[in-house]
């Protein structure tokens, strides 16, 4: 790659022997003078006086850029001599000059450089070929890092507007305390599996807690959120992989029991009831049984989701008559 880009800027091994008589004729006792000039001009510029606000860091600037002088054309074909020109165009990108800005900046410090040559030598031709190609070789890195630099940036905010994207659709779609989808969800993959899988097996289960109503009351409505939590996880606990559960509204959730007879969903249900009674939920010595209560339904081919959701509901309120924690089906 160095050597390609050598290649490209016309720069040989004579053009060594100009580096050394560019520094000592011009660049070491003319550093300070180019620096002061430069920057008397940059500071007429609108977007860079926006930019260079902070008087330390113009300061570090010009120290950088004096010892980016007294190294142009340096070993200009070694690695390193390559490794700083690329870093110093991620320097300016971390300072935030405009690409178009930064290119007729390094056009300005190559012009500020050929008025201190003596147009008088002979070889002054040379020495001005060599600054204009030395000049050309340090802003293709310079900017070619400067462009990946902007590109990486833009990626990153793509990137960050994609997950921030994902993170609102998941926001959309899920009850913000529990995790769980949420009511427009879970009825919606209701809606769906009905619709394009009718004959598929498909049990819908109402699942109620019991006597959340006196948690609320009794203990405010930040112990009965916990609850909710708790309740949340381990009725998740105690489902396949294949079903889903979804938060219906307040205490009340929706199970999708997929490919399962109705003997298998009631195995399903009571396990679910099993892990929600299984201990008396502990926050931080506040105990407070709970229990589930729950209605099962078969889907029925054609049907829709809310005739499905109604039977279902039958189920549930029977399983509350009964006495609670416990499973009712709604025979289809």
């Amino acid at each position: 790659k160095i050597e390609e880009r050598l290649q490209w800027s016309q720069l040989d091994a004579a053009d060594h022997v100009m580096a050394t008589r560019l520094q000592e004729e011009i660049i070491q006792p003319h550093a300070a003078e180019i620096i002061e000039d430069f920057y008397a001009w940059l500071m007429t510029i609108d977007e860079a006086r926006k930019v260079l606000v902070d008087d330390e860091l113009i300061t570090q600037l010009r120290l950088s850029q004096h010892q980016y002088l007294l190294t142009l054309g340096v070993d200009f074909a070694n690695s390193e001599y390559f490794e700083t020109r690329l870093r110093v165009g991620q320097a300016h990108v971390w300072v935030g000059l405009s690409l178009g800005l930064y290119q007729c900046a390094y056009r300005y410090l190559g012009q500020l450089i050929l008025e201190h040559i003596d147009f008088q030598q002979s070889d002054a031709p040379d020495l001005i070929k060599f600054v204009n190609k030395i000049i050309a070789l340090d802003m293709s890195l310079a900017i070619e890092t400067y462009h990946l630099a902007q590109v990486e940036s833009l990626e990153e905010s793509l990137g960050n507007a994609k997950k921030q994207q994902l993170r609102l659709r998941m926001q959309a779609r899920t009850d913000s305390l529990t995790g769980l989808a949420n009511h427009e969800t879970i009825m919606a993959e209701l809606t769906e599996a009905l619709e394009q899988s009718p004959t598929q097996k498909l049990v819908v289960a109402m699942a109620d807690i019991d006597f959340f109503k006196n948690v609320n009351d009794t203990h405010g409505h930040l112990v009965g959120d916990k609850v909710l939590t708790e309740v949340t996880m381990r009725m998740r606990s105690g489902l396949r992989g294949v079903d889903s559960i979804g938060r219906y509204g307040g205490e009340e959730f929706m199970l999708l029991i997929y490919g399962a007879s109705l003997e298998v969903a009631r195995q399903v249900a009571e396990r679910v009831r099993k892990h929600v009674e299984v201990e008396p939920i502990n926050l931080q010595g506040l105990v407070i049984p709970i229990t589930l209560s729950l209605g099962l339904s078969k889907a029925r081919p054609g049907e829709t989701a809310e005739i499905l959701l109604a039977r279902a509901d039958q189920a549930l309120y029977a399983a509350k008559s009964a006495g609670r924690n416990q499973v009712q089906i709604l025979e289809p």
